[in-house]
């Protein structure tokens, strides 16, 4: 039996994923929740979507509820120094989740936004590949790791 893929969600793919459950982000949360893949967030995932749903998208507050409610991995909140040491990396807001990333070592960090996590240099100093939601689909269907 295949080791199920462990994949670290950004706030932003899941949102995207609950606001168009049939678009690639959708695909990736609905393989989350039927366990054909580990779903992997951090503290700071979940108060940053506290806080979006809040503010931008009121109407995803049930959905968001229920995304808490599967069966995820939830790493423990990174260090001062973690955070540092990816701050060196990313330079954004986005520094404790990059850190709680590094920290979970998953197979694959999943977002939408690409402007931070996908630079050059994010890219090249991590263990492991980011992707868009789609890219990561399109990889995981080539290399027959969802087909079961």
């Amino acid at each position: 039996m295949q080791k199920k893929l462990r994949v670290f969600l950004d706030t932003s793919a899941i949102l995207a994923g609950l606001n168009s459950p049939s678009g690639g982000a959708g695909v990736v949360l609905s393989l989350v929740s039927s366990s054909k893949i580990v779903g992997v967030i951090s503290p700071q995932i979940i108060e940053e979507g506290e806080h979006v749903v809040g503010l931008k998208f009121p109407q995803l507050y049930l959905a968001w509820t229920s995304f808490l409610l599967l069966q995820l991995e939830v790493t423990p909140t990174p260090s001062l120094t973690q955070v540092r040491r990816a701050y060196t990396l990313l330079p954004t807001s986005d520094a404790p989740i990059l850190a709680s990333a590094i920290q979970a070592k998953p197979d694959a960090l999943v977002t939408w936004n690409t402007r931070d996590f996908l630079r050059p240099h994010v890219v090249e100093s991590v263990k492991f590949p980011i992707f868009r939601p789609g890219d990561f689909l399109q990889l995981a269907r080539e290399k027959r790791i969802l087909s079961s």
